[in-house]
């Protein structure tokens, strides 16, 4: 559980929309910004020198792309949970960072609250993503058929119990609120969330909704 209050470090190349969030931020007790950065490559040194909890990036800055970006943090910063906060929804894009190691993407049309509720659930060890790019992206992209059929073969089916595991990180709850959902102890829910990474051959959450976003849960794969 986060009792220390939680360090976001800012990155967007607009002054403007920086002190906006700063200022949303500044009404959460338990939320500090510690820094800010303008650009990607800006992103990457500010966060190895202040260590956030939580870096939140805008998708289109100068420098690095975000995907390369989180990327790179992923591997030097593995601690430090990266949130999208963008207007751009594409897709593929969105897949694309999902499969970097993305924990969270907010869409700039939520409201303003939407933001510290991301944070803490991300930190809390879950992701978050807004609605309507999650009812997206975990229907199974055609662009992705070969790739699910291909996976079909070796897949262990996943038990009821799993597939609404999983269905419940994707949502973004944590292992205690998936627990409090399902009525299952958190140490349960754990035993489970590693059964679902092997049979999806993943080793974190935020991997396992980008596969969940490319499997269908048809009968074929569900066990009783």
């Amino acid at each position: 559980m986060q009792n220390a209050p939680i360090r976001v470090l800012l990155a967007d190349d607009h002054p403007l929309v920086r002190a906006g969030i700063r200022a949303t931020l500044c009404n959460e007790p338990d939320i500090i910004v510690v820094g800010e950065a303008a650009d990607g490559h800006e992103a990457r040194l500010r966060t190895e020198e202040l260590g956030p909890d939580v870096l939140l990036l805008d998708l289109n800055m100068p420098g690095p792309s975000a995907i390369d970006t989180v990327t790179y943090l992923r591997r030097r910063c593995p601690h430090v949970k990266v949130v999208i906060l963008t207007a751009f929804d594409d897709d593929a894009y969105v897949r694309g960072l999902v499969k970097a190691g993305v924990a969270g993407y907010i869409l700039k049309d939520e409201v303003p609250e939407a933001v510290a509720r991301a944070l803490h659930a991300v930190v809390e060890g879950g992701t978050w993503f807004s609605r309507p790019l999650m009812q997206r992206l975990i229907t199974p992209s055609t662009a992705d058929d070969g790739a699910d059929s291909a996976a079909d073969a070796y897949e262990p089916p996943l038990t009821g119990r799993e597939v609404r595991i999983l269905q419940l990180l994707v949502e973004g709850l944590t292992d205690r609120e998936i627990g409090q959902e399902l009525s299952l102890a958190e140490r349960t829910v754990r035993y489970c969330l590693r059964n679902i990474y092997d049979k999806l051959h993943v080793a974190n959450r935020t991997e396992a909704a980008y596969r969940a976003s490319q499997i269908n849960f048809g009968s074929s794969r569900v066990t009783d």
